[in-house]
């Protein structure tokens, strides 16, 4: 047999993306899918989810690839097939280990086996690839060569630097080119807190086409002519972003608390009031969760919409703080004020004509003079972003928001999601068609206890 690169994929490389099986493949190494793998396939593939629609998208390439018959290799079978370039094995054996006195996942366990079984059976090099760190341990301990799929290789940026300088050059910051300030300015300083020994003032800039924007004393007062004031340094450099004409894309990674969704919608409000382009509002959220299946939103009573409306709550939420910031101070109270509440979110419905879909619920469609807000963009895989930002037409505004430390898609991580992806690209790559703006939000302002569990649980992120 010819000697030729195997590719040995765990469940969680097709779910987080069907088209990483063609990527994968593009090498011209064969990819080789255990048994296994298509039973678990098997069982995503219904529901409204993301996941749902990554493993009926294995099962359309299966189905519409070219049949290239069936090898049997000692107890292993292959049945093969071609898609574009790529060879695709379906792998089986009918010599399992006896798993009953395992506590290991037994699905696992099995895939592994299928691996380590080709490895003894072809020539060339098999090599295993997960996602999963266990999976990835069991493999090595069997000699297996493994490693995980990464779409970009950097995770850390400092999009917003702080920088010391001098006090004269401290005064005549506005307007002056970056470069010369800093020497060491790069692609991905898109704001900084400048500050100088002479005083405790900080200036906040925006860089914009390589020149120094200062944030004034009458900027920051016209900033906060909105529902919701920002709070702090990020939540000010967030909303002139957004409220930036020439901006296209802002992207905003930022943990639990920080009020990343709240500002975002309080600044779109604000853009559709005032004479804009823009005449609407999306709410778009990542159709990913994190629990167990009998919980998934599948299999919850009701319509679509009704199943759907689980992901909304970031945007209701947001919506019931500015609705109820009307009647703070007022005599309301109990059941009439909820009432008041409620109609008073109906009416920013209306007023602003927000609408809310899953990613899913894009397919298919066109946006224009809208602005969208894209919410837990950490649970899109790179496929899955592509989609729903191919479906914006003229006039549009896009507002990514997310957090690398809060990533619920059991099969992503910090280097394939599309949060990170579009992270990479914002700090390595000007321009490409758009103007892109990205500003990180590190102060909660939910409460001290989200502070604490943020910074908690988030050490080893």
């Amino acid at each position: 047999m010819k000697a030729v690169n195997y590719l040995c994929i765990d469940t969680n490389i097709p779910l987080l993306d069907a088209n990483n099986i063609t990527t994968l493949g593009a090498s011209g190494s064969i990819i080789v899918i255990a048994e296994t793998v298509m039973h678990e396939l098997d069982s995503k593939k219904s529901g409204l989810n993301e996941l749902a629609f990554q493993a009926r998208s294995v099962g359309r390439m299966l189905a519409s690839a070219e049949e290239l018959g069936t090898e049997c290799m000692d107890d292993l079978t292959a049945t093969k097939f071609k898609v574009d370039n790529t060879e695709i094995w379906l792998v089986s054996t009918c010599n399992y280990p006896d798993y009953s006195a395992t506590a290991a996942n037994i699905n696992d366990q099995k895939i592994i086996e299928v691996a380590y079984q080709l490895s003894k059976a072809v020539e060339g090099t098999t090599k295993f690839i997960s996602n999963d760190v266990m999976c990835r341990i069991t493999a090595k301990s069997l000699g297996l060569e493994v490693t995980d799929f990464k779409v970009v290789d950097k995770i850390d940026y400092e999009f917003t630097k702080e920088l010391e300088v001098d006090d004269a050059t401290f005064k005549a910051l506005h307007g002056k080119d970056i470069k010369l300030i800093d020497p060491k300015h790069e692609i991905e300083h898109y704001n900084y807190k400048f500050s100088t020994p002479a005083s405790s003032q900080i200036k906040l800039a925006s860089i914009n086409n390589d020149t120094i924007n200062i944030l004034g004393k009458d900027s920051e007062a016209e900033l906060r002519r909105q529902d919701v004031s920002p709070r702090g340094a990020g939540q000010l450099l967030l909303s002139r972003a957004i409220q930036d004409p020439t901006m296209d894309l802002i992207v905003c990674d930022a943990p639990a608390g920080s009020g990343k969704t709240l500002i975002s919608l309080s600044n779109a409000m604000r853009l559709v009031k005032t004479n804009s382009p823009y005449n609407s509002i999306l709410y778009i959220r990542a159709s990913i969760n994190d629990v167990e299946k009998i919980e998934e939103v599948g299999f919850l009573p009701g319509s679509a919409d009704e199943k759907n409306a689980v992901y909304f709550h970031p945007l209701y939420d947001s919506l019931d703080y500015i609705a109820r910031a009307k009647f703070s101070g007022g005599k309301l109270k109990g059941k009439e004020l909820e009432e008041k509440v409620q109609l008073q979110i109906e009416k920013l419905e209306a007023d602003y004509n927000i609408q809310a879909l899953t990613g899913l619920g894009m397919r298919g469609r066109t946006f224009t003079d809208t602005i969208v807000i894209i919410d837990e963009v950490q649970g899109m895989s790179k496929g899955s972003l592509q989609k729903v930002l191919t479906r914006f037409g003229k006039n549009c505004k896009i507002i990514l928001i997310g957090s690398n430390n809060q990533i619920d898609n059991p099969n992503m991580t910090k280097f394939t999601n599309g949060l990170s992806v579009i992270l990479n690209d914002c700090a390595t790559q000007v321009g490409g068609g758009i103007n892109k703006h990205v500003v990180p939000l590190h102060k909660i302002v939910r409460s001290d206890f989200a502070e604490y569990a943020e910074n908690l649980f988030s050490k080893d992120s």
